[in-house]
């Protein structure tokens, strides 16, 4: 009996549901039609979203033989520190330009580091270059806003990437530019690079329980990472952006970057005056 009544009951709801979707169905055939928005299509991104003006800055010695013509001073296994006329000081290292599109999380590593998400990779001795910086009067720290460090923010430093063209042609770009930051859909703001190079103490393993003695070890030495646009406390320059702890970010910049395989220099120098108010500016934009 209950069976029979719940079936009679259900068909009941059915009817109504039916009748009520057939009369809504003839009243909304009847009307007009509600007139919807074409679906909104994102903007399509160009060429010249990605492109950036070339920095004016002296074409340097490519060789280290060239280098010791100008008077400049070696580093072991590739590399010199320059002092130019216009009064300007630092670094400069071979490379090797290994990715021009993709994701990364590095603009620069060591021979035998993360190759396969660097867009170059210098080919110098680790230790030697960051003796260079100490030597060009460059501080190493923290970078700004870091949890994990302690001490003084790191002095900041301008990367230049220069090589010339099949017609000779000297080519010169902030390394910024050679990124693109996939939130804002423009190259990697010019902020610079924050030199860190941190050392650590190691335990020596021969030394014996009662007399332990430790060591002192570059990280960047031993992780090969020289120039990180992901955060990474052992590189030897740091991204200074708030956002650098994302990994999903930035990405090689195919329009300007030459083909995997060119050889280039990475020129590393004291911002001038202005480039210390264009970062100024930018850094002026994230506490907003």
């Amino acid at each position: 009996m209950k069976s029979i009544l719940f079936m009679g009951v259900y068909l009941l709801l059915c009817g109504v549901a039916l009748g009520g979707f057939f009369l809504f169905h003839e009243r909304v055939e009847g009307s007009t039609p509600i007139p919807l928005d074409p679906p909104q299509e994102e903007p399509r991104l160009k060429e010249e979203d990605f492109r950036s003006d070339e920095i004016e800055e002296p074409a340097m010695p490519v060789s280290q033989e060239e280098a010791r013509e100008k008077g400049y001073i070696l580093l072991k296994k590739g590399g010199y520190i320059f002092e130019r006329e216009d009064g300007a000081e630092g670094v400069v290292v071979p490379g090797t330009v290994l990715l021009d599109n993709g994701i990364i999380e590095l603009f620069a590593c060591g021979i035998g580091g993360k190759e396969h998400e660097s867009v170059l990779r210098l080919e110098c001795d680790i230790h030697s270059l960051d003796s260079a910086l100490t030597l060009c009067g460059l501080k190493r720290g923290r970078v700004p806003g870091s949890r994990k460090q302690k001490g003084p923010v790191g002095e900041r430093l301008v990367a230049l990437i220069q090589w010339k063209t099949s017609e000779g042609k000297v080519v010169t770009h902030r390394a910024e530019d050679l990124i693109i930051h996939s939130g804002r859909k423009t190259p990697m703001p010019r902020v610079g690079w924050v030199y860190v190079g941190r050392w650590y103490e190691a335990n020596d393993p021969m030394s014996s329980p009662k007399e332990k003695k430790t060591y002192k070890i570059l990280m960047a030495a031993s992780t090969r990472s020289l120039i990180t646009t992901w955060r990474d406390e052992s590189a030897l320059l740091d991204n200074p952006m708030p956002d650098a702890e994302d990994d999903s970010l930035y990405f090689a910049n195919p329009v300007l970057l030459p083909s995997p395989g060119k050889k280039v220099v990475l020129i590393l120098r004291a911002p001038t005056d202005q480039e210390r108010r264009e970062i100024a500016k930018v850094e002026g934009e994230w506490e907003k």
